[in-house]
């Protein structure tokens, strides 16, 4: 992250400095939101979360750090005044970014905005991938998209930064515009819209219409690209003032594949007669693929180069990498789910050739509303006429997936509910067989990747006792 002195956050933020005879107002410093990670010549600034309230931390630290941005409001409460060196503010959040915003446009760095309902993530990194071949490019850590995590990512910007690629998330009509007035993208993306977060935008269609805040706020100088084989393709692009490029499979798509591959080494996505090479499994990366591919080429980078730099692309942990784990082969989908993102699982899952059982072991896909049942019940359908061998289901909607399944075919001991991970794996131990192949998925509040875990803690404890019993039949 950038350093920023005291004289640029009090003139970002319309702050007041308090208490600062004593301090240097003109040296660099760095930003903390975390408590734990503040040290000397830094500053602290305090955020109200979700489960935490940075200012309750101000006391433990101001003696640490430089100074601390806390809110008016804060300081009115409390009994004895600040006499550390302060930075007040209205609304702390909004201050930060306000600074992000400030920093953001003080260089010349264009910005991708990425934002769907699926694969947000995953065309974010393979963006970045692309534009690092060429580019100094920046981009949101981890999952940094919503209105603490966008004003984050865009303080990293340098002087050295040509690009920053910014996720974009929303759960609510508005937000992504607010991001967009912090974040000023130059370019937008959108992946697609689905049913994710169809509770709190309040149905599908005002998905659609909260994803497109994005193209609504793209300037007409910009450029947005579109999955162009999307349903809501048509309404997307009419909210935009700028030029409208559409990359799919159809033939009405500006930049189409020829042909998409899945094979044992991974994806191979041809057009053009140039083959697109990328370590993942999963025929629905293609989408990720050629939106990165149709952002390179608007950077002026040639198409082998391209195809040279997604084939080094290091695939998001938990969203679709493969690994072998003992004697079965693990597909980890377990950051997150939508309906959409857990057809195309499945789809994979039961394409994928094996000599033992295809095994899909589910969590609840959330925010859903009044889709919830509905949707999870359909995932058990897709499951069952995918040939899929096993199906485990855990959360609220288990039930509904189990439902599906067996109403579509499958057996009742091959379909299964639990009410924990733990009596999710238990049983998992019974059926485990070799040459297995395994996908886990659900949202993230879910937290299957504890079944991953689980698996590799397994494998170790069935290989450490095999190697126990070798062991003894050599010593007798």
């Amino acid at each position: 992250m950038m350093e920023f002195t005291l004289d640029e956050i009090v003139s970002a933020t319309s702050g007041e400095l308090r208490n600062a005879d004593a301090v240097s107002t003109a040296h660099p410093l760095k930003i903390r939101s975390d408590s734990r990670d503040v040290i000397p010549e830094s500053v602290f600034w305090a955020l109200r979360g979700e489960t935490h309230n940075g200012h309750d931390f101000v006391p433990s630290v101001a003696h640490i750090a430089t100074c601390c941005v806390v809110e008016r409001r804060w300081l009115r409460k409390r009994a004895e005044p600040m006499t550390t060196p302060i930075v007040a503010v209205d609304d702390s959040l909004a201050a930060l970014g306000q600074l992000a915003a400030w920093n953001r446009q003080r260089g010349p760095v264009q910005v991708v905005g990425v934002t769907g309902s699926f694969g947000k993530t995953t065309t974010r990194e393979m963006i970045h991938t692309v534009l690092s071949s060429r580019f100094c490019s920046h981009r949101s850590p981890r999952n940094y998209n919503n209105h603490y995590g966008v004003p984050l990512t865009l303080l990293g910007i340098n002087a050295l930064t040509e690009v920053a690629v910014v996720e974009l998330g929303a759960s609510a009509r508005g937000e992504i515009t607010r991001l967009c007035e912090i974040a000023a993208p130059d370019i937008g993306v959108i992946t697609g819209i689905g049913r994710a977060h169809a509770a709190e935008f309040g149905g599908e269609q005002h998905v659609a219409a909260a994803k497109g805040e994005l193209a609504a706020a793209l300037p007409g100088r910009g450029v947005l690209f579109l999955w162009g084989d999307d349903p809501k393709a048509n309404e997307l692009a009419a909210r935009a003032s700028c030029r409208v490029v559409r990359v799919g499979l159809g033939e009405h798509n500006d930049l189409r594949a020829d042909s998409v591959v899945q094979n044992g080494e991974g994806l191979e996505v041809t057009l053009e007669q140039t083959t697109l090479r990328v370590p993942m499994i999963g025929r629905h990366f293609a989408r990720s693929v050629l939106l990165a591919t149709a952002v390179g080429r608007e950077f002026g980078i040639p198409l082998n180069e391209i195809a040279d730099a997604l084939a080094g692309f290091q695939p998001v942990k938990g969203r679709g990498t493969v690994e072998r784990i003992g004697d079965w082969t693990v597909i980890d989908d377990s950051y997150n789910a939508s309906p959409e993102a857990m057809q195309a699982a499945i789809d994979l899952l039961g394409s994928f050739e094996t000599g033992g059982q295809r095994i899909l072991i589910t969590g609840d896909m959330l925010a859903l509303g009044t889709l919830s049942s509905s949707s999870h019940e359909e995932t058990g359908i897709s499951a069952a006429a995918a040939g899929i061998d096993h199906v485990l289901s855990v959360g609220e909607f288990a039930r509904n997936v189990i439902a599906g399944a067996r109403d579509a075919g499958l057996d009742i001991l091959r379909a299964q509910t639990f009410d924990s991970h733990t009596a999710l794996t238990t049983h998992l131990a019974k059926i485990l067989s070799p040459n297995d192949v395994l996908l886990v998925k659900g949202s993230r509040a879910t937290q299957m990747e504890n079944v991953v875990t689980w698996l590799k803690h397994h494998a170790q404890s069935l290989a450490d006792s095999q190697r126990s019993s070798v062991r003894e039949a050599v010593s007798t």
